[in-house]
């Protein structure tokens, strides 16, 4: 039987155990999956002791990303841009890290039927968030990508990255708007956008089964908008994560209405 787990601070809300055990019992394989709650100064000795213990691989959540990077021996590519990890893997002796967020969220797209092709993206946040899904949405070929930052002083570290990376313009209408910031109240991001396209997309990462602000504002720009949160990130994430584990894809469709069942209990 495999051992695997979930670490993080808080942890309790994870649904990842759910997503796979669900992946594996569809596949045949026996594994445990557990949710770990990691004190902020114990992250690295509790990784260590946990891979001393035979566990298989581990995902991490916020707030040890970049700090499950560096603890890790070798790096997936997707983990160089933002330097942050959600999958760590022991092989042999050594721990492989990677990230499979930017992944999930092109493959939720497909799974919408969302192409991003020659799309007009817009991406609200700060950070290593953006990082860690920026080149995937470049790879997919938009016309550009547009950022909306609480601090500007990070622009330019992004604008390096690509010629299609562009500073925030109220002129411009946008297809795809993603939100990666709190769905809070203080949170004045949502109102500076003003333009979205007629068939545009709202994504926010959040997910939850409730309306978020973000969505909400992008709705009052255009009532016809698609919206969509992050409930299909995680899942597809949590595919290319068990398939970098176990050589398998598993399958997705059917636990998108198990997990959006779960919110509305």
């Amino acid at each position: 039987m495999y051992k695997l787990a979930v670490i993080g601070n808080p942890i309790e809300h994870s649904l990842s155990p759910l997503i796979w055990q669900t992946f594996a019992n569809d596949v045949g394989i026996n594994l445990t999956y557990e949710k770990i709650f990691s004190e902020i100064d114990c992250f690295e000795s509790l990784i260590k002791n946990l891979m001393a213990d035979n566990y298989l691989a581990l995902n991490v959540t916020s707030p040890f990303k970049a700090r499950a990077f560096q603890i890790a021996t070798t790096h997936g590519n997707h983990t160089l841009h933002s330097n942050t990890a959600n999958l760590l893997i022991k092989k042999d002796n050594e721990i492989f890290a990677d990230n499979t967020d930017g992944l999930g969220l092109i493959d939720d797209f497909r799974y919408q039927g969302v192409s991003l092709l020659n799309k007009k993206i817009l991406i609200l946040g700060n950070g290593s968030v953006i990082h860690s899904v920026l080149s995937s949405l470049l790879n997919e070929k938009p016309e550009r990508v547009d950022l909306l930052m609480r601090d500007w002083n990070n622009l330019a570290q992004f604008e390096d990255a690509s010629v299609l990376i562009h500073q925030y313009s109220k002129d411009i209408s946008y297809d795809v708007i993603i939100n990666t910031t709190p769905s809070l109240l203080q949170n004045s991001l949502f109102e500076q956008v003003k333009l979205v396209s007629n068939n545009a997309i709202a994504y926010d990462m959040i997910y939850t089964a409730k309306q978020t602000l973000f969505l909400a504002a992008m709705e009052k720009l255009n009532p016809n908008i698609k919206q969509t949160n992050g409930i299909g990130m995680l899942i597809q994430q949590a595919k290319v994560g068990f398939n970098k584990v176990f050589g398998i894809m598993p399958e997705t469709q059917n636990l998108y209405p198990i997990l959006q069942a779960k919110f509305n209990e």
